[in-house]
């Protein structure tokens, strides 16, 4: 990891990938070995048996987890995890003493508040749809490699007891070639992510009251040249129904606010790129509103275009209150 950041966040996944095949092979073949074929017993029932097996064990737990750990680490910079680590070290808004009076519907604010920023007061939960796909399809390539090994093991130990069995070889062909379709399929996805690098939006107060403006903060992580970046606030109207007996949901667009373009720049690792702007909210504003079938969202979108990677967009939502009444609370003295 001392050299280049990409090559060793990949070498490191491939490491423990290969890490977790080898210990679910070496755990198949001395337990099959061991219980299902006693001629051919390894090790006798024992300290060795068990201390082979912890092993073969111990390769598949620190395969998984430090797989999972670098992948889902992808979407996380490492400056975040500091401010995350030093919580207590972060000034954040004094809460208000008083007691406002929010009309019904109006989402919950917590979820938004509970993660500090570097420099600004909050960090702005990200919705990424390639995450959730990376890691679908990666647990799907970790659990189908893994069945395909335990099936390569068993076919290899009929082999060379003479018992060549043709239906499971026949069974293998099919799903070897899943298991390689399906890694290739999740280092492309990831080498993609490692490439294009997190995005993190930090804002200076919530939640946002129509007719004022935020001080906004962008970092782009990652090495890429940059043709075009722009960050766009969005009011998003959603609604469910029932059309005979399917369930749809409708989104659309009602109100679209451009509040900053970029044009070409270059992003070097360890250097991300930093862009403060300011986000107004129109007077007129609709606050956010969730019921059973209708909603309102306000949402951060990032967009952008970069050479030699396709095009990402990454959304950040945010809250949007009504010009509320306050009810002063009696504080004890």
């Amino acid at each position: 990891m001392s050299g280049w950041w990409f090559v060793g966040s990949l070498g490191e996944a491939l490491f423990f990938a290969s890490f977790f095949l080898v210990g679910v092979v070496c755990l198949t073949t001395i337990v099959g070995w061991q219980f299902l074929s006693p001629t051919t017993q390894v090790v006798r029932i024992g300290y060795g048996f068990w201390l082979l097996t912890t092993v073969s064990a111990s390769f598949v737990v620190m395969g998984a987890v430090g797989f999972w750990y670098r992948v889902l680490k992808v979407a996380t910079s490492d400056e975040h995890r500091e401010i995350i680590a030093k919580h207590g070290l972060v000034s954040r808004p004094n809460k208000p003493r008083n007691k406002i009076l929010l009309p019904p519907m109006v989402p919950l604010l917590t979820p938004f508040t509970d993660s500090p920023g570097a420099k600004l007061a909050y960090r702005l939960p990200g919705e990424w749809p390639g995450t959730g796909a990376l890691i679908s399809i990666g647990l799907f390539a970790m659990a189908w490699n893994a069945m395909i090994a335990v099936f390569c093991v068993f076919a290899i130990g009929g082999f060379f007891r003479g018992e060549i069995q043709y239906r499971l070889l026949i069974l293998l062909i099919p799903g070897i070639y899943i298991g390689l379709r399906s890694g290739q399929l999740f280092f492309r996805s990831y080498i993609r992510e490692i490439g294009i690098g997190s995005t993190t939006v930090e804002i200076e107060d919530l939640p946002l009251v129509p007719g004022r403006t935020y001080k906004l903060l962008l970092v782009q992580y990652g090495r890429l040249v940059i043709k075009k970046l722009s960050i766009r606030l969005v009011c998003e109207e959603e609604s469910t129904y029932h059309f005979g007996t399917d369930v749809r949901t409708e989104r659309e667009v009602v109100r679209l606010q451009n509040i900053l373009d970029l044009g070409r720049s270059r992003i070097d690792w360890g250097r991300p790129l930093e862009l403060e702007c300011q986000v107004s909210i129109p007077s007129d504003a609709m606050h956010s509103f969730q019921s059973l079938h209708n909603a309102i969202h306000w949402k951060i979108i990032v967009e952008g275009e970069a050479n030699r990677w396709p095009s990402y967009s990454r959304s950040f939502p945010v809250i949007v209150y009504p010009h509320v009444r306050i009810k002063p609370v009696s504080l004890p003295s």
